[in-house]
């Protein structure tokens, strides 16, 4: 199994190539359609997430001391990014998700190419997984 590092590297390398931040952005248009869609039925079962300009929806659990995370938004910017740390996260084991840096955003140069309004979501989404895999570690 790839750890949450190694993932990370993966996607900063994959980025790199792409130097255009036009391509950039294409790519992770792309990888949004990668990220199975919610329906509404389900999406009133999560918690939004508070302070997203987008909304986001996220649901969190742990299978034997394994964090899985499934995410929806309304925004296929945000989409694409959520596919990307769904493919950080899910899968770890949940003290390492609650452990963990996710570095791959701003070493990518992802977040230098969003708004500030975004950034600011994209850490509260990142803070609300953590803070999730915490309680799921400590439920253990």
């Amino acid at each position: 199994m790839n750890t949450i590092n190694s993932i990370q590297n993966e996607i900063i390398d994959d980025f790199r190539l792409l130097e255009d931040p036009f391509d950039q952005y294409a790519y992770l248009l792309k990888l949004s359609s990668f990220l199975p869609v919610m329906s509404e039925e389900e999406r009133a079962e999560c918690e939004e997430v508070k302070g997203c300009q987008s909304h986001v929806w996220l649901r969190t659990l742990s299978e034997d001391g394994t964090f899985f995370m499934d995410a929806e938004s309304d925004t296929m910017l945000i989409r694409g990014l959520l596919y990307l740390v769904r493919k950080v996260v899910s899968g770890q084991a949940v003290k390492d998700v609650a452990a963990c840096e996710l570095y791959f955003l701003s070493d990518s140069g992802l977040t230098e190419s969003l708004n500030a309004d975004r950034r600011k979501g994209m850490g509260y989404i990142v803070r609300e997984i953590k803070e999730r895999a915490k309680i799921l570690s400590e439920m253990q």
